[in-house]
C-alpha cells in the first residue's frame, strides 16, 4: 500500500500489470528497492482482479476505452451504455487508425475510440454489455482508474450511473 501512495502512477502500472502477467513478479522482486513486503503487500491486493482495481482507483470511478468501425455504432452503443445507466457519458473521438494483428495478418482500419465514464464496479456488466452489441469478434474494452479529478464532477458521475444490481429503470424512477 506504502508503494501506491508514494508512487501512485508506476505502481499502479506495475500492479495492473502484474495482475495480468505473472513476469511482472520478477521485475518487482529484481528491481525493488529491496522491499520485499511492499511487493507482498502488492501480490495480496492483486489476488482478484477486482481488490486490485478497486485499490487503484479510489474515486470508484473509471475511464473505459472501446473501438467502433464507424458513427453510428459508437453513437448507437454509448447512447444504449447511457440509457442502460453503465456510464455517466460516452465521448466518440474520430480519426483513430488502428494497426494490429488480426488471424496473422497485420491489419489497418480507421475507427472511432468511445472513453466511456463509469463505475469501477460495473466494468464486469459494461464489459458483457459492449460484446453482446458491438459488431466485432473482440472488441477493445480496456479499463483505466480514475485516481482524481473534481469532486464535483466525479460525484455527477456516481449519480448518473447505477450501482451493481439495479436495473437501469429502477435507477431512473429513483432518481
Amino acid at each position: 500500500m506504502r508503494v501506491i501512495i508514494r508512487h501512485s502512477f508506476l505502481s499502479v502500472t506495475i500492479l495492473a500489470l502484474a495482475v495480468l502477467c505473472p513476469v511482472v513478479w520478477y521485475f518487482c522482486l529484481s528491481y525493488s528497492s529491496g522491499s520485499l513486503s511492499t511487493v507482498a503487500a502488492a501480490a495480496a491486493m492483486s489476488t482478484s482482479t477486482t481488490s486490485a482495481a478497486a485499490a487503484a482507483s479510489p474515486s470508484g470511478a473509471i475511464v473505459v476505452y472501446v473501438t467502433v468501425p464507424n458513427a453510428q455504432v459508437g453513437e448507437d452503443l454509448g447512447s444504449k451504455l447511457v440509457e442502460a445507466k453503465l456510464a455517466a457519458c460516452v465521448n466518440i473521438l474520430p480519426g483513430l487508425t488502428s494497426i494490429y494483428t488480426w488471424k496473422g495478418k497485420v491489419e489497418k482500419d480507421s475507427e472511432l475510440l468511445l472513453i466511456i465514464k463509469s463505475r469501477h464496479e460495473l466494468l464486469t456488466e459494461l464489459t458483457a454489455f459492449v460484446r453482446a452489441n458491438h459488431p466485432y469478434d473482440e472488441p477493445e474494452v480496456i479499463a483505466l482508474p480514475i485516481l482524481g479529478g473534481s469532486p464535483s464532477y466525479l460525484q455527477w458521475l456516481m449519480d448518473n450511473t447505477r450501482a451493481v444490481g439495479v436495473r437501469a429503470d429502477t435507477a431512473t424512477d429513483a432518481a
